[in-house]
């Protein structure tokens, strides 16, 4: 659980498993067409597959013919950082001319628009999301994965560990999530640690005027602020990020990433007695100043612009910021530099993956091509697929090195380094990941032309523990466990900002334990002993 409730990611993090029933071929009918039958979509199929079989191949191991006009598929990203809100570059590009399917996107604007859109039964053909599983994954809202695949792409394969990760009480699984990734993914030398780990970086020019203290821990990393404020009152010490990079960064830290295994039981990270000592430590940050009130409240654009102005001496997100930080810095004519700190600041650093992937890909009930949607999701599952959607347009983005990891054009990579978000914008890479493996995605972090970010990707790597037992413990998404886990999620999200900006630290405390107990009267307990009697039952397996 990620602070009392089911931890399914890293950093954005993210929400649960999925559900549905059979599919009613005549709801999907489109205006004016009498139902075809099983083939609601022929003619015109436009998904045109690749003549190489890979383990998802295509369903008529052959390529299709391309519309003219191809189909549009309309998805809502349910993340309102999200970096475009257009389906534009050229990777899109390619993927529509690989299979014939444009995307139209409707950017959330707000965590109420996707809920709203839900209740008024106002849907899109696709959403992305990473939360409201409970909501999305049923056979109201969503067609099960399975029963499309069944249908339309039989030969759409899927390893039977993903199905159970990503299946209803039912039985039914309503979408595979990306970005899985097991341990066995990572035994391969250049598959470092996720490219979006969370990470420290600090203005190393002001270090110099500083004498270069020692940063070895975070008591280091404490006075180090602290002289920032007395000898720079102008500047903000410690910068935080808009997407709680932060939190992961200093919970791994603390010991605290993860669910708190105790006694045999799977319990909340509320349980977790370290986790107070991470709350108190971020409020007397607070209370010395080092972090800012309003900081809680940034959207993307304020962080950046805290970011990029030199305002900040150090900024938590990820191992990327520094390089992007000093573009801007060069850009605007400040003099200033960022490194990365690759030092772990902690003996007690810990990163936990108990997850099941990241983001959900659900075709609604209301889209108009679900054969086209489920086809889509197979090739973008293809090693083609995932390749072109990660890595962009081999031969002119990237080519393969001897040893197994691409290689990137250099003036794309350099886009990347100067601003991730640009590079995602004008490329269209990265973006459009919703088959995409860990492994996969990590692949593309590896560059031995960046030292830095390559030692904090392997540190990260090196204390990565891996249990796939808690992946499999969580409640399905149509049960009450499942609604409760949720219900406590939205409580600490708002209840501990209370605790880290209270204005002493036994209020800290105080508001710590009202956080404990209120997440104990939403039923915190009933989903904990579910998750244990169901990490029993598999652990005998």
């Amino acid at each position: 659980m990620n602070a009392g409730t089911v931890k399914c990611s890293r950093k954005v993090l993210l929400s649960l498993v999925l559900c549905a029933s059979v599919i009613q071929m005549t709801a999907c009918q489109r205006s004016g067409e009498k139902s075809p039958g099983k083939v609601v979509n022929e003619p015109p199929i436009s998904i045109q597959y690749p003549t190489t079989t890979t383990n998802n191949e295509a369903i008529n191991n052959k390529k299709t013919a391309i519309t003219e006009t191809p189909i549009t598929l309309t998805v809502f990203v349910d993340m309102p950082w999200f970096w475009v809100d257009s389906f534009t570059g050229p990777i899109p590009e390619e993927l529509t001319k690989r299979t014939g399917v444009k995307l139209k996107i409707i950017r959330s604007t707000d965590e109420n628009q996707l809920p709203s859109m839900l209740a008024r039964g106002d849907l899109p053909d696709m959403i992305y999301s990473d939360r409201l599983a409970d909501r999305l994954a049923n056979k109201t809202t969503s067609y099960a994965w399975d029963s499309l695949i069944n249908a339309y792409t039989p030969k759409f394969e899927i390893s039977d560990e993903e199905k159970r990760l990503n299946a209803s009480s039912d039985g039914h699984f309503y979408t595979i999530r990306n970005f899985y990734r097991s341990e066995a993914d990572m035994d391969n030398p250049y598959a470092v640690a996720d490219a979006n780990t969370a990470a420290l970086a600090i203005r190393d020019d002001i270090m110099k005027q500083l004498g270069n203290p020692p940063l070895n821990s975070l008591t280091d990393l404490e006075h180090i602020l602290l002289r920032v404020k007395a000898e720079h009152p102008d500047m903000i010490p410690l910068l935080l990020d808009e997407i709680s990079h932060w939190s992961a960064y200093f919970k791994e830290r603390f010991g605290v990433d993860g669910m708190y295994l105790h006694d045999g039981k799977v319990q909340s990270q509320l349980r977790n007695p370290k986790l107070l000592d991470y709350y108190l430590f971020l409020n007397r940050l607070y209370r010395e100043g080092l972090i800012q009130p309003e900081n809680f409240t940034f959207n993307h654009e304020q962080y950046m612009e805290k970011r990029d102005s030199g305002e900040a001496f150090a900024f938590i997100r990820n191992v990327y910021d520094a390089n992007a930080a000093n573009s801007a810095y060069q850009a605007a004519g400040i003099h200033a530099h960022a490194k990365l700190i690759t030092s772990p600041l902690s003996d007690s650093f810990q990163h936990v993956n108990d997850t099941v992937g990241l983001v959900g890909t659900y075709v609604t009930k209301k889209s108009r091509y679900p054969d086209v949607a489920i086809k889509l999701l197979q090739y973008l599952r293809s090693e083609e697929g995932q390749r072109l959607m990660a890595w962009g347009i081999e031969g002119v983005h990237w080519h393969m090195s001897k040893e197994g990891y691409p290689v990137f054009d250099p003036q794309y990579r350099k886009d990347k380094y100067e601003s991730f978000d640009k590079w995602v914008q004008k490329y269209g890479v990265a973006a459009w990941t919703f088959g995409v493996h860990g492994n996969i995605a990590n692949l593309a972090a590896y560059d031995k032309g960046q030292p830095e970010v390559m030692e904090a990707l392997r540190i990260e790597k090196a204390h990565t523990v891996y249990d796939s037992l808690l992946a499999r413990v969580n409640p399905p998404s149509d049960s009450a466990e499942a609604k409760i886990a949720a219900e406590v999620k939205k409580l600490i999200s708002g209840e501990q900002t209370k605790v880290i900006l209270a204005d002493t630290e036994e209020s800290s405390v105080a508001q710590y334990n009202l956080m404990v107990s209120k997440a104990e009267a939403l039923g915190l307990s009933k989903v904990e002993d579910w998750m244990s009697k169901k990490y029993a039952a598999i652990s005998k397996e």
